[in-house]
């Protein structure tokens, strides 16, 4: 384990407990979780450093390194809502983008990058996970592991969903989307939220925690001043509307040991509709960072 010397966003040593979670998906075991006084970033510390951290990830239940075979009937739900956002997704990008050459970081097994392929853009894509990456090959799609990012020309759009939460170097990883970027170019971020409505309901017992897997979770605020710190303005914030079912149907199945649909699904609902009253609410926020 590793352990961090400051808040991992701001570098401020002004840090206080937060919560003590457990990982339910693969190792069973508890992990402390630390948030910023300064700038409100929530994180894991100590953590897994990047070469022991694998391990965490090889489950067959860890659904967005597989395709069809991860069992369960929220997962099964999972798969479904991802087939149905990809053209969310898609319009999205192509609402803010001024180009159309896309990288997508953490493409897992390929199906939003292989869907904007199809739909005529220039993509690559970036993966850690060599088994992920064999996948994203079964589509037809080429993808890299992180080494390719060194010398990746420019592009107008970066995409990370629900990856950055993933990533060891953080203020590093951001600088280097800034470089990569053309001017006028976006980072589409998607990331849980801490402050929604149904983190608040389940506490430590919070789906989208996953630790040690989430080494970072992240405030509107939070994530905003990073963005800013390294050129970036902030130019809009969407929710994700379908995330408050998926996360407090396993939230649930985490706090009562068995999978409660009813329950699980009407604190999904009070999650939903608290995010029509305030966007920096919804359970899973995506950002959009746009390059000077």
């Amino acid at each position: 384990m590793e352990a961090l010397r400051g808040c991992p966003a701001c570098n401020s040593t002004h840090t206080s407990d937060f919560l003590i979670c457990k990982d339910y998906t693969v190792s069973g075991e508890v992990f402390q979780l630390k948030r910023c006084n300064s700038c409100t970033l929530i994180f894991t510390d100590p953590r897994p450093d990047a070469s022991a951290i694998w391990p965490y990830y090889k489950s067959d239940t860890y659904v967005s390194h597989t395709d069809e075979a991860a069992p369960g009937l929220i997962n099964s739900i999972y798969r479904l809502v991802r087939k149905i956002t990809l053209g969310n997704k898609a319009g999205l990008v192509a609402r803010y983008a001024r180009g159309r050459k896309l990288l997508d970081i953490g493409a897992g097994t390929g199906a939003f990058a292989a869907h904007m392929h199809t739909n005529g853009w220039e993509v690559s894509a970036i993966e850690p996970d060599p088994d992920a990456r064999k996948l994203a090959a079964d589509r037809g799609l080429k993808t890299g592991d992180e080494s390719a990012l060194a010398d990746h020309p420019r592009v107008n759009v970066i995409t990370m969903w629900h990856v950055l939460e993933h990533v060891h170097s953080l203020q590093e990883r951001v600088a280097a989307l800034y470089r990569l970027l053309e001017p006028g170019g976006i980072a589409v971020i998607a990331v849980p939220n801490p402050e929604s409505a149904d983190a608040k309901k389940y506490g430590a017992w919070w789906a989208a925690y996953d630790v040690p897997r989430h080494l970072y979770h992240f405030t509107p605020g939070s994530i905003r001043q990073l963005f800013e710190r390294e050129g970036f303005t902030s130019e809009a914030t969407h929710w994700m509307p379908f995330d408050p079912f998926y996360i407090a149907l396993l939230s649930e199945q985490y706090k009562t040991g068995s999978q409660r649909l009813i329950a699980g699904a009407w604190n999904g609902l009070l999650s939903w509709a608290n995010s029509l009253l305030n966007k920096d609410t919804c359970s899973s926020q995506i950002y959009i960072f746009r390059k000077a």
